[in-house]
């Protein structure tokens, strides 16, 4: 199987045009795909049926559930009850109803994408402290994620758990 050097650069110039169009049938797939999920001014648009529940925000078995299937729990709730293009003033506003404290965060000091609110509710059982937070992100006012966190810290266990 001897090749020549010049039929060897036709083949790799072959197969990295084959890429090329690849990757901007990709793209142009990738963008058609974004127009879809966005408004005219350029805001998150809410899903079809988008309104927050006007039953308690459930925090699960926290009492009796390990941290982690908390963390689960909660996590879980989030991401269902906040759908993404909804106010962010009415997800925190919601969030506070449930006894959560809403703030907006310092700026970050360059460090990521800082959360637009972060709600926090601690509540302090038999010598443990049960911490939630939703951290809230948004374009234009508008909801685009939340993440949900949960930590216990009883007697002197440190953050998360470990030695104090």
């Amino acid at each position: 199987m001897n090749r020549s050097l010049g039929s060897i650069s036709c083949a790799l110039a072959r197969d990295k045009g084959k890429v090329m169009k690849r990757f901007v049938a990709m793209a142009l797939l990738a963008a058609s795909l974004a127009a879809c999920t966005t408004v005219a001014d350029g805001g998150v648009a809410p899903g079809p049926g988008a309104t927050i529940p006007s039953t308690p925000l459930d925090l699960g078995a926290w009492r009796t559930a390990t941290a982690a299937a908390t963390l689960d729990e909660f996590q879980n709730t989030i991401a269902a009850r906040y759908a993404e293009g909804l106010q962010i003033s009415a997800v925190a506003a919601d969030m506070r109803r449930n006894e959560f404290n809403c703030a907006e965060p310092d700026a970050g000091h360059g460090r990521g994408d800082p959360p637009a609110q972060v709600c926090r509710r601690t509540v302090t059982v038999s010598g443990c402290t049960h911490t939630w937070q939703a951290h809230l992100f948004d374009t234009d006012n508008r909801l685009t994620r939340a993440r949900g966190l949960y930590d216990r810290r009883c007697g002197n266990d440190g953050l998360l758990g470990g030695p104090g």
